[in-house]
């Protein structure tokens, strides 16, 4: 009975601990956001560096660093799953000519919308590690001004990208989110070149070799989002079950008997199918007599009565460690005074049949 009494104890503290807010929303819920950061374009921008025909000296600067930003939106599969869909300003990067030499400029643009898988992890109270993985349709556009002259063309392609991050939650409707994404091969310079050229010069009669570019872009973004259907999640206080069974002892000892009849076993098959359909239950056996015959001979007798009915349960499938057996002896009557004027001793034995009686209490949840 102790045992059990420290494990409900145990289970309860565990159970008020482990009511957080989690960063994550909750599951079946959907989200809202946007982000803003710093993008660098990677990878072969310095081909397109002007340089002097004469000695073929640097005269412009590259720039690969602009700004990022974008929305996004979300649903919320499991408390650590999610898909993801995002629209955004991936990030630009240019050459510049240097005024002296002309003012030329190569400018690269990427934006479009991604669909991807996020999948988080708790750290810590309201704070996850997240990832993302998936897949984005970008617009590549390219624009050459040289020589006073200005060709634009693009290029529409599809790029994995790759981002992680850790996610705050401010409140359980919103959330702050710290991200850095990585999206490869952006783009095919040399396609949406020879596009545009076949567009011009017609199919096949432009002679100049195919540039391969088709930069990553990498980014680091601060974002917020907005989550709906969050609030408190409710809390189900487990249903208590607590069933009680009496059994005379009439019906189920001989007089002045601890052994169990024959019969009594169906009825305490009975209860235990009861017992079977409670979650974790602790089960106390009660042994009662009447007032017939000493205190010392009643007493012993419903202890041993009450274990015998215990250790059948036990013997059914009742854990040791979940039930008691106690025997109170002529204490608490039910029959009250209601037998005093009774004479003789077969008509007293009859009368007081209501106290010689086991109590089964189980208490559990539904």
């Amino acid at each position: 009975m102790k045992k059990t009494t420290i494990a409900l104890a145990v289970a309860g503290l565990v159970a008020t601990v482990a009511t957080v807010v989690q960063a994550a929303p909750q599951a079946n819920t959907f989200y809202v956001g946007a982000k803003a950061g710093w993008a660098s374009v990677r990878h072969g921008l310095n081909q397109y560096q002007y340089r002097d025909e004469s000695d073929g000296a640097v005269i412009g600067k590259t720039k690969i660093n602009s700004e990022a930003y974008g929305v996004f939106g979300g649903y919320q599969i499991t408390d650590h799953f999610a898909v993801e869909a995002g629209y955004e300003f991936f990030g630009r990067g240019k050459v510049k000519e240097f005024k002296e030499f002309g003012d030329g400029e190569k400018r690269i643009t990427a934006h479009g919308s991604s669909l991807s898988l996020k999948a988080s992890y708790p750290v810590l109270d309201n704070l996850d590690l997240y990832a993302r993985a998936g897949a984005a349709l970008i617009r590549v556009d390219y624009k050459d001004t040289t020589y006073g002259e200005t060709h634009k063309f693009n290029d529409l392609k599809v790029s994995p990208v790759f981002a992680g991050g850790l996610e705050y939650a401010i409140l359980p409707e919103l959330a702050l989110r710290l991200e850095y994404q990585w999206v490869a091969r952006v783009g095919n310079f040399g396609k949406a070149e020879r596009k545009k050229a076949d567009a011009y010069y017609g199919p096949n009669n432009y002679d100049e070799p195919d540039v391969r570019y088709s930069p990553d872009i990498g980014s680091l973004s601060l974002g917020l989002s907005y989550r709906f259907g969050q609030g408190a999640a409710p809390v189900v206080a487990p249903e208590v079950a607590t069933k009680v069974f009496t059994l005379k002892s009439d019906v189920t000892f001989a007089f002045g008997k601890a052994n169990l009849k024959p019969n009594a076993k169906a009825t305490l098959d009975g209860i235990y199918s009861e017992i079977a359909k409670v979650n974790k239950p602790s089960v106390a056996v009660s042994g009662y007599t009447d007032r017939i015959g000493s205190d010392a001979f009643n007493q012993k007798l419903s202890e041993r009565r009450a274990e015998t009915v215990a250790n059948y349960l036990v013997s059914k499938g009742v854990a040791q460690d979940t039930i008691s057996a106690t025997g109170y002896g002529k204490a608490n009557p039910v029959t009250g005074n209601q037998c005093d004027a009774v004479k003789g001793r077969k008509a007293l034995i009859a009368c007081l049949a209501d106290d010689r009686r086991v109590e089964i209490a189980v208490n559990g949840n539904q």
